[in-house]
């Protein structure tokens, strides 16, 4: 499993707003959520990919610390 630094938070930021989907419905939608990572792992290109679950708490982390920017649908 890969590890979250600050160019891979960034990088999940950005593909969220380019996602333009909220994130609890990535995070509750299992389809999206396997979609989305998948999307974040070829941005990135790292050695070690991140697991759904990863990016789902990361973006839980994220929007309850209030770093992630609203979407609203």
């Amino acid at each position: 499993m890969a590890n979250w630094g600050e160019s891979e938070i960034e990088s999940l930021k950005l593909l969220y707003i380019e996602f333009n989907i909220p994130s609890d419905q990535i995070i509750k939608d299992k389809n999206i959520l396997e979609k989305f990572t998948i999307l974040l792992n070829a941005e990135l290109k790292q050695n070690e990919d991140f697991a759904p679950k990863q990016v789902a708490d990361e973006l839980l982390k994220l929007r309850k610390s209030g770093k992630l920017p609203r979407i609203r649908k």
